[in-house]
């Protein structure tokens, strides 16, 4: 996920981060059989008894009680490969050199991946990983390409609605009980989901101003909202994008000192990537717990975030 201002503040460019119960047992019907009288007659002692009447009239009830599934076992597994070509860690794309890196919340440490090239001069503005080994990169003119995390090459996509324009991106599972998940894109006024089997997008609702996304494996889906006073973490309902939860966080750097920013959650905490303008200064990270904590756990780390992104296949 992304943030850019212009240095007249009048423009914004953003970056980010894109598929049981088990059944009640009956109870064993009731099988028992009425005891057998006899009324015959009695006979000589002597005699032989009968070979039906020594017979044993007990009749086991039957087994009619349902399997009971393993509930172990989810109807709707993942692949067999699913999230091996993916990190669980935040994947970040510096602005001057296009180079992709993995950033370690637990080490704060930023690893190389190597440049990215996608054969365009545009600038990179937002970013989304998916669990299958896939990054998806906006640039400035709203062209998106693909990224294999695995061979780092570069492919155009068809996507081509500009009417939707500067966008971040995040994924998110449709519920914590699920592996499949959706691409969200938001910008300044709506959000929505892309397809990528299609690249159409489907509005979901409205947003109240400049908005990145990111989102996990819980079902949870995060934009954040700088130009509002004080900026804001909202957590969107995944049908209708309506706000269902606000983290404000007062003391945020203003939004006319933003260079560049983007933003990713991992392991329930926020991470956000801000550089502010000023001669040497480079991209800060900034961590913001639930509870709307703030702290800045790196400085001017030598290059200029413009782009992060997640899969849901780090933990939530």
């Amino acid at each position: 996920m992304v943030f850019l201002l212009s240095i007249l503040g009048c423009s914004q460019d953003f970056g980010l981060a894109g598929v049981q119960k088990p059944q009640d047992t009956p109870e064993d019907e009731d099988t028992a059989v009425e005891p057998i009288v006899d009324t015959a007659e009695e006979t000589d002692s002597a005699a032989p008894p009968d070979e039906e009447e020594t017979a044993d009239t007990e009749v086991p009830p039957e087994d009619t009680a349902e399997e009971t599934p393993d509930t172990d076992v989810p109807d709707d597994p993942p692949p067999a490969d699913d999230c091996t070509d993916t990190a669980d860690l935040v994947y970040v794309l510096s602005r001057d050199d296009s180079t992709l890196y993995t950033f370690d919340p637990d080490a704060l440490a930023f690893t190389s991946l190597g440049r990215v090239s996608c054969g365009t001069s545009e600038t990179p503005g937002s970013m989304a990983v998916s669990r299958d080994g896939v990054a998806y990169v906006r640039y400035a003119d709203n062209s998106v390409y693909a990224l294999d995390l695995a061979t780092m090459r570069c492919s155009a996509t068809s996507y081509a609605d500009r009417r939707f324009d500067s966008f971040g991106m995040g994924y998110a599972t449709d519920s914590s009980d699920t592996w499949r998940d959706q691409l969200y894109v938001a910008n300044a006024t709506s959000v929505g989901i892309l397809d990528p089997s299609t690249w159409t997008i489907t509005p979901l609702g409205r947003m109240a101003s400049q908005s990145e996304l990111t989102g996990n494996a819980d079902g949870e889906l995060w934009a954040i909202l700088p130009l509002e006073s004080p900026a804001e973490l909202v957590k969107l309902d995944t049908t209708t994008g309506a706000t269902v939860e606000t983290i404000r966080m007062p003391g945020f750097p203003d939004p006319g000192d933003i260079d560049t920013f983007a933003f990713a959650t991992w392991s329930g905490d926020f991470y956000v990537f801000v550089r502010e303008y000023g001669m040497g200064s480079s991209t800060d990270v900034i961590k913001v717990t639930r509870m709307g904590g703030m702290t800045t756990v790196l400085e001017d780390v030598g290059f200029d975030v413009v782009g992060a992104g997640v899969s849901t296949c780090a933990p939530g």
